[in-house]
């Protein structure tokens, strides 16, 4: 059946816009992803992506129409379909809620496996999630109960006495780093399209480009790190261990996601995982990864607290004062720039006058360092180093990772103001096919093996689409829920 290209959702307020041209010609083949037409609202010039792969059957919107949010534009199918079977405008997914589960019945405290604290079926599965021995918890609950707290302190003894050594480089570990970051591609790819098919809500700010940064600088972690994260947040879940179940979840807006579905894109996370719901406002997560090192730090806990943040947070007022107070302080915290030359669309190098940002470091008294951030091993060794000197107690460090964004500030930026040949330049030096590269020339795998990693992947991200619009949206009661008052 022949595929409806439809205008996607502009933004707030843009209800309706210009189709200027068609870049494709009826009979063409076109892939996925391809540019289709250019597009123009009051505010900015566009283009629109195929959703479909297949010939370019037909246009139903001519050059110079105007065409408003969910209009059918164009089809795309194979040869002979039959384009009057096609959905609707406004037609959606066909998505079976499942029935609710029945109410259980109280489960009652079971014993502990080695010893005589109780444990309730919520703290013995937040135990397992965390990989803890309950059998070894000392429960200090009411009648000896143990409690969520005595889990997570268990975690952190254990992450304390055991400390991450530098990995090996083995083929194990070179080739796990590849399987994360073709993970965040394809997620971030499989989410545009979902956004770009009006089948997901809201508004994305997506990571492509920049997957070796958090890949590196995540795989340097210990289980009992935390990191804080920007407007731009899933590849870093998913390089801290967040499912890409639990993301989509999220994403749309279910009570089975990582935030119960009120966090969204820009402000998912979870803190068992290691990673607090991120803050979209611009260096906004600064002063709090300085706060999480500080309580670190006063509880005398071995571990680390990472900030990730872009280029612009280096002139907001929350970064230097975050940043001096971590100095000052000593505190076991790493400050990660990624440096993806824009800040939204304004060059940052238009903006500030160092020719590196790491040099900002020197004046509060610390070490800055600038590095490749495309090399995903070299991202990990600088974060390594920089995550033990945080833990031994020798203060915080600024790291700025050199990359680029491959994709739009936002989905509905065209990059306008990116030019022609440093797009090409960065996509060439794009760093999963780079290490792609390095895996082939030092034997650790062949094109074979890549492409399985990538098919698995893809294979576990279509299962997480299917289980997330398959979950049942939340009930209006939900909104009083995860209340404080």
């Amino acid at each position: 059946m022949a595929i409806a290209i439809k205008l996607p959702d502009m933004g707030t307020n843009v209800e309706e816009c210009t189709l200027n041209s068609w870049r494709v010609k009826v009979g063409d083949r076109v892939k996925r992803g391809e540019i289709l037409a250019e597009i123009e609202t009051d505010k900015a010039t566009a283009e629109l992506e195929s959703t479909a792969e297949g010939i370019f059957l037909q246009q139903v919107v001519k050059a110079g129409q105007k065409v408003s949010t969910g209009e059918i534009l164009a089809y795309v199918g194979q040869p002979g379909e039959v384009i009057e079977g096609a959905k609707a405008p406004d037609a959606k997914p066909s998505v079976s809620t499942p029935p609710a589960a029945p109410a259980k019945a109280p489960v009652a405290a079971s014993p502990a496996v080695g010893g005589s604290a109780r444990v309730s079926p919520v703290v013995r599965n937040l135990a397992t999630k965390m990989g803890v021995d309950i059998s070894r918890v000392q429960g200090t609950g009411q009648g000896g109960m143990v409690t969520r707290k005595d889990v997570l302190r268990e975690s952190e003894r254990v992450s304390a006495e055991s400390p991450k050594a530098a990995t090996p480089d083995t083929p194990e570990f070179l080739l796990s780093l590849y399987r994360q970051m073709v993970l965040i591609r394809q997620f971030e790819e499989r989410v545009k399209f979902l956004f770009l098919e009006g089948i997901m809500p809201g508004t994305i700010h997506q990571y492509q480009g920049q997957e070796a940064i958090a890949v590196g600088v995540c795989s340097a972690l210990n289980s009992g790190d935390v990191i804080t994260s920007t407007h731009r947040p899933h590849g870093h879940a998913l390089a801290r261990g967040l499912t890409p179940e639990s993301l989509l979840h999220e994403l749309f807006g279910k009570t089975t996601g990582c935030c119960h579905g009120k966090g969204g894109s820009m402000h998912l996370g979870d803190l068992e995982k290691g990673m607090a719901p991120a803050i979209a406002i611009v260096a906004g997560a600064v002063p709090m990864a300085t706060g999480f090192a500080l309580a670190f730090k006063m509880k005398k806990q071995p571990r680390v607290a990472v900030c990730f943040m872009g280029d612009g947070a280096v002139n907001e007022g929350a970064f230097h004062e975050g940043v001096n107070m971590g100095a000052v302080w000593s505190l076991p915290v790493v400050y990660v720039i990624e440096n993806n030359l824009y800040s939204a669309s304004t060059p940052i190098f238009d903006m500030v006058r160092v020719k590196r940002l790491s040099d900002r470091a020197a004046a509060y008294g610390m070490p800055g360092v600038t590095i490749d951030g495309n090399d995903v091993l070299a991202v990990h060794e600088t974060a390594r180093q920089a995550v033990e000197r945080a833990r031994r107690g020798d203060g915080p460090t600024l790291i700025e990772c050199m990359t680029y964004r491959i994709t739009g500030h936002s989905r509905r930026d065209p990059c306008n103001y990116q030019p022609e040949e440093e797009r090409k330049q960065a996509l060439e030096k794009e760093p999963i096919r780079r290490f792609a590269s390095h895996l082939q020339s030092k034997g650790v795998a062949d094109q074979a093996k890549l492409d399985s990693i990538r098919q698995d992947v893809d294979a576990e991200i279509e299962r997480a689409v299917k289980s997330a619009i398959a979950a049942p949206d939340p009930a209006p009661q939900d909104a009083l829920e995860d209340l404080f008052v």
